[in-house]
This record gives C-alpha cells, structure tokens and sequence, in this order.
C-alpha cells in the first residue's frame, strides 16, 4: 500500500505592477509627481523651460526603465538571474522597471501636448500621423506605447490566457524595445548614443543567452527513440548508400 505525499506548491510569483503593494505604491507616486509637473507647465506656473526639461527627462529615464526591464526580464527563470536576489524580488525589480517605463512613457507624449517649443495636440499623440512635426518620431513611439501597454494587458490577464499566447504577447516587448529605439534616436534632441549602443548591445546579449539555454533544455529533453527516428528518416547522400 502506497501513500501519495502530497506536492508543495510554491506560491504564484506576481511580476506586475498592480501585484505587488509596495511596486502599487511607488507607481501611484510616480504618478502623482508627473501630475503636478503637467498642472504646472500647463499653467505656466514654473519655470519657462519647465515643460521642455519634464518631456525630456521622462523620455531618458522610460527609456532606460525599458531597458533595464528587457534585459532583466530575458534572464528570469534562467541561471543567469542574479542569485543575490530571491525570485519574488527578481520578479518584482522587473515590474517595477515594466510600470515605470509604461509610466514614464505616457507622461513623456502627455508632457508633448504643453511643451512650449513643439507643442502638439493630444490627438496627435494617439493619432501621431496628423501631428504637425517629426511624423515618422511620432508614429514610432505611439506604436511602441501601443506594444508596451499589450505586454503589461498580457500580464494582468495571464490567468485568463493559456501560456502560449501569454508568451507570444509578452514578447511584443522586444518589438516595442526596438520601434521606442529609433523613436529615440529620431525624437531626441540630447547626445545619448553610448546610452542606446550599450541598451541594444545588452538585449542582444541577454537575449542570446536565454534563447542559447532554452535550446539546450529542448535537446536535452527531446526522447531518445524521437533523435533515433529522426535520424533514420534523414534522406541519405550517395556515399552513404554504396
């Protein structure tokens, strides 16, 4: 007689924003802030620059939450996670960089609509091709917003989506990494192109990493008798017949 002992089950780990209180927390201050900063540069109640200095700052630091975010993102669940932090943290840092970026981001175009210089209607932030300069700038960091916004829905219904196409959503990421890149490089006006080289360079190489250790684990998973058909189905060269 056997007796069945029963599996522990380690408890779901929460990597968005709205699933951790603290991640809620800084995300709702964060929020808070840039309010205050629109409210003022739409009154004209800072400084003259105030505005100009607001959408270039939250342009450079969603960029960088993104960044870090990707690349972060690529490693979890690998052995190449940082091993200084527990899981539910690993997980944690990436939806807060996620939130931030996806935060950052909008209040960069948002912070668009009162800049003194460029000031474009708020139309034309969620229809960018009727926008009255830097069409092509303009189209490709609305479309990567639009991207950003999908990965962190996919997140939030992932218990309502099969794990297939939560993945196949979740890596719209990289796509929107890409498309908010050359929106940078063509929007921006600052020197940032170490900051680019070294954020593209580093999602490659984490990138790389994950898909080289998730093709091993389906080699080395793949059933022996399956290697064995799949090698006496090859086709066979002429020399190896004779």
């Amino acid at each position: 007689m056997t007796s069945s002992v029963p599996v522990r089950r380690s408890p779901p780990v929460s990597n968005t924003v709205t699933g951790n209180r603290i991640n809620t927390l800084l995300s709702l201050l964060l929020a808070a802030l840039l309010l205050i900063g629109f409210i003022l540069s739409a009154l004209n109640l800072g400084a003259g620059t105030l505005a100009g200095s607001l959408l270039r700052a939250t342009g450079i630091v969603a960029y960088l939450a993104l960044a870090l975010s990707v690349n972060f993102g690529a490693l979890l669940g690998s052995r190449y996670a940082p091993a200084w932090l527990a899981r539910a943290q690993q997980y944690g840092w990436h939806g807060l960089l996620s939130g931030f970026a996806l935060i950052l981001g909008t209040a960069h175009g948002v912070f668009l609509a009162v800049d003194g210089t460029s000031a474009q209607p708020l139309t034309a932030l969620l229809l960018p091709w009727i926008s009255t300069g830097a069409t092509l700038a303009m189209c490709l960091g609305t479309l990567g917003m639009y991207s950003l916004a999908l990965v962190y829905l996919s997140t939030v219904w992932r218990k309502r989506l099969s794990q297939k196409q939560w993945r196949a959503l979740h890596l719209t990421a990289y796509p929107a990494f890409v498309v908010l890149t050359l929106h940078s490089i063509l929007a921006g006006t600052d020197s940032l192109g170490p900051l680019y080289g070294v954020a593209v360079a580093g999602a490659v190489l984490t990138f790389g990493l994950r898909f080289l250790e998730e093709t091993g684990k389906r080699v080395r998973q793949t059933p022996p008798n399956q290697t064995r058909a799949a090698e006496h189905s090859r086709p066979r060269r002429a020399d190896e017949t004779t």
